[in-house]
């Protein structure tokens, strides 16, 4: 361990972790000196716009930095200009329509990248012009860290995780450690870009399997053969009373949702069929879901996801200003 290193574990350190939302600002100070915690506190202070801190913000932080001169303020970044990128080729950003120019990204363990836009790193900055700040946090990089804590990954299982936060969800996809998918969703407000196409899905015809049918042949008489037909017509029967058992649980279950939650599965929903319709993406069957929740998921919430994924759920509750204060103390290479 260098001098520097040494001193620095043997001083009062302090860790500011602050998330922005629409209309507040929520931060939690931990305060650290060896190994032993010496202050805890969170508090919530009302903002009129997300484009300026209110002076009872600048205010508090000032004072805290007053306290304890070695202070780091660590931002969670909750804003649309960032996403991950299943590659670390500067080359492959211009495949996904990103202009690599534009955004600062860090790789990760050389298979992926994370990425925010220049544009929202300096809206950070300016955000925080009068105290300064060391860390800014992509919820990508809370997700990933939360994940590789994970004790059990099948690498053949292609396993959705899930971080639910206030106002925003943010989504990873992987096959063993390979990221197939990733989004960031802001459910604060109504967008027009993922609101088309969510209460029903096209449904003029028949299913996937009904359109295959017609167009492959089977090289057979099938209408001379008359124990082929009737096994057809009851597959077919089954598989449209489930599709519209299927279907009426959904919409029953959405009728129960209003407000953000409702806009939670709407650009759920939005973010599985770009999965899964987008040739971009390697996309898989997903066999696994878990979510981190930070803000106790509604009961109705989780059973719509059950219901579209056809599969168990397993969710972990987490703190984010836990997790922000827990990255900050890595980076920095202080323990508590």
């Amino acid at each position: 361990m260098g001098l520097f290193k040494a001193i620095k574990k043997r001083m009062t350190n302090q860790f500011i972790a602050v998330i922005v939302y629409e209309e507040s600002c929520a931060i939690k100070v931990k305060r650290v000196k060896k190994t032993q915690t010496l202050l805890e506190e969170t508090k919530e202070f009302e903002l009129h716009s997300k484009e300026r801190l209110s002076k009872d913000v600048i205010t508090y932080i000032q004072t805290l930095q007053e306290d304890v001169e070695q202070t780091y303020i660590v931002l969670f970044l909750n804003s649309y200009g960032q996403g991950v990128v299943p590659s670390c080729l500067k080359s492959d950003y211009k495949k996904y329509h990103i202009d690599y120019n534009n955004v600062k990204e860090i790789c990760i363990d050389k298979k992926y990248s994370i990425y925010a836009s220049l544009i929202d790193i300096k809206w950070a900055e300016k955000l925080f012009i009068d105290t300064g700040l060391d860390f800014i946090f992509s919820p990508f990089l809370i997700l990933d860290s939360l994940i590789k804590r994970e004790t059990s990954q099948d690498k053949e299982n292609v396993t959705l995780y899930m971080m639910n936060c206030v106002n925003s969800i943010t989504v990873m996809i992987f096959k063993g450690g390979r990221l197939l998918y990733g989004a960031f969703i802001n459910i604060a407000k109504e967008e027009d870009l993922l609101s088309s196409d969510f209460e029903s899905e096209d449904t003029d015809g028949d299913s996937l399997e009904d359109e295959m049918l017609e167009e492959i042949d089977l090289d057979l008489e099938m209408e001379e053969n008359t124990e082929i037909l009737d096994i057809l017509d009851d597959v077919q029967s089954d598989e449209k009373q489930f599709q519209s058992t299927h279907k009426d649980e959904n919409e029953e279950v959405v009728s129960r949702l209003f407000g953000q939650d409702l806009r939670l599965v709407k650009y759920f929903d939005a973010s599985l069929r770009e999965f899964y319709e987008n040739e971009l993406y390697d996309s898989d069957f997903i066999t696994a879901v878990k979510i981190y929740d930070s803000c106790d998921l509604s009961k109705e919430v989780i059973e719509y996801l059950k219901e579209q994924l056809l599969i168990d759920i397993k969710r972990d509750s987490i703190d984010i200003h836990d997790q922000l204060l827990k990255l900050a103390m890595q980076e920095t290479d202080i323990n508590a």
